[in-house]
C-alpha cells in the first residue's frame, strides 16, 4: 500500500459574519480516475481566533469531496445554520471546535469524527478528484472574527479505478452531496405510548413461555403419512386451521400463538417461512406457458 500524504493549511486574517455565520473554504485537487481510500486524517489548531465583540464562537470543520451547503438547522440555541451531520455519506471528516468558557484566549476543544482511534485505520473511500476544507464560523450577528489558522493532514491509499466504478462513484457522490435544508430522520415516542417498542418480557422478567405441538399423533404434523402413502400432504385449508390460532394476539406475559380445543397448543413459529400462497391465497396450480417473440423477447398476455 502506497500512501499519498496531503498537508494543507487554512489561514484567514478576518472573517465577517452575516447573521451569525461565516464560511471559510479551500479546495484541493486530486488525480482523476482513482479510488481514494482514506487511511488517516487529522486537524490541528495553530492559533486562537479572536472575536471583535469578545463573544464566544464555534467553528465546524468539514473535509468533503464536494462543497458543504449550510442548512436551516441550529448547532446551538443562539448559533444557526449548521452544516451536514458527521454521519453523512458525503462527509469524510468533521470537527467541532469549541472555546473554553472560562478562558476565551485558550485553544479550542476539538471533537473529531472519526476519532483518532477509528481514524488510525482505513475508513471512507471516494472517487471525486477533489477535497474541500470548509469551516463554518458561528458567532453573533455581524461580528468580525480574526486570526483563523488550522492545519490538516490527509493520508489516502489511491488505486486506479475502472471506468464503470469511477463513473458510478462520482454520480453517487454528487447525488448525496446535495444540500439538505431541513432534516428529520428519527421519531419521537411518548412514554405512555411505548407499546410494542421493546421485547415484552423485558419488564415481566424471565423467559417468555412457549407452546409446543402435540406429538402423540401423526395427524398433528403438516405432512402426515402412513404405511400406504408416503408424505401425503394435507390440504391448504387444513394448514390454515393451524395458522389461524398461531397468529392470535396474546397478552405480554403469555406465549405467542393460540390454543385449539382439538389440535391443542399451536405455537407461533408454525407460520415462519411459509409459502406466500398459504397466507395470501391459494397457490396457482401451474405457471402460464411462456411465449417468446422471434427476437427472443418474452410476450406478455
Amino acid at each position: 500500500m502506497v500512501l499519498k500524504e496531503i498537508r494543507e493549511t487554512v489561514e484567514v486574517p478576518t472573517v465577517m459574519l452575516e447573521n451569525g455565520l461565516g464560511i471559510v473554504q479551500k479546495q484541493i485537487n486530486l488525480k482523476s480516475g482513482m479510488r481514494h481510500n482514506i487511511v488517516q486524517m487529522d486537524i490541528f489548531q495553530d492559533a486562537v481566533p479572536v472575536s471583535e465583540n469578545g463573544l464566544p464562537i464555534i467553528i465546524e470543520w468539514f473535509v468533503t469531496p464536494f462543497p458543504v451547503i449550510y442548512s436551516e438547522m441550529d448547532i446551538a440555541p443562539t448559533y444557526t445554520n449548521r452544516g451536514q451531520m458527521a454521519g453523512s455519506d458525503s462527509v469524510l471528516m468533521k470537527a467541532i471546535c469549541k472555546p473554553d468558557a472560562r478562558d476565551p484566549t485558550a485553544f479550542f476543544t476539538i471533537d473529531q469524527f472519526p476519532n483518532q482511534f477509528l481514524g488510525a485505520q482505513p475508513t471512507f473511500s471516494f472517487y471525486t478528484p477533489s477535497l474541500y476544507l470548509t469551516g463554518f464560523v458561528h458567532g453573533a450577528g455581524s461580528d468580525v472574527i480574526s486570526n483563523i489558522a488550522f492545519s490538516f493532514y490527509v493520508a489516502s491509499d489511491d488505486k486506479k479505478a475502472t471506468i464503470v466504478s469511477y463513473g458510478l462513484g462520482r454520480i453517487r457522490e454528487r447525488s448525496v452531496a446535495q444540500g439538505i435544508n431541513l432534516m428529520q430522520q428519527g421519531r419521537t415516542i411518548k412514554p405512555s405510548s411505548n407499546v410494542g417498542q421493546t421485547f415484552p418480557m423485558w419488564k415481566y422478567g424471565g423467559i417468555r413461555p412457549a407452546r409446543m405441538l402435540r406429538g402423540n399423533a401423526l395427524a398433528d404434523f403438516f405432512l402426515p403419512y402412513d404405511s400406504n402413502n408416503s408424505e401425503k400432504a394435507i390440504t391448504t385449508a387444513q394448514i390454515r386451521q393451524y395458522l389461524a390460532p398461531s397468529r392470535r394476539m396474546q397478552a405480554f406475559d403469555t406465549a405467542f400463538g393460540g390454543f385449539d380445543s382439538v389440535k391443542g397448543q399451536i405455537p407461533d413459529w408454525l407460520r415462519f417461512g411459509l409459502n406466500r400462497g398459504l397466507v395470501s391465497g391459494p397457490l396457482r396450480p401451474q405457471q402460464p406457458p411462456r411465449k417468446l417473440a422471434d427476437n427472443g423477447n418474452t410476450l406478455m398476455f
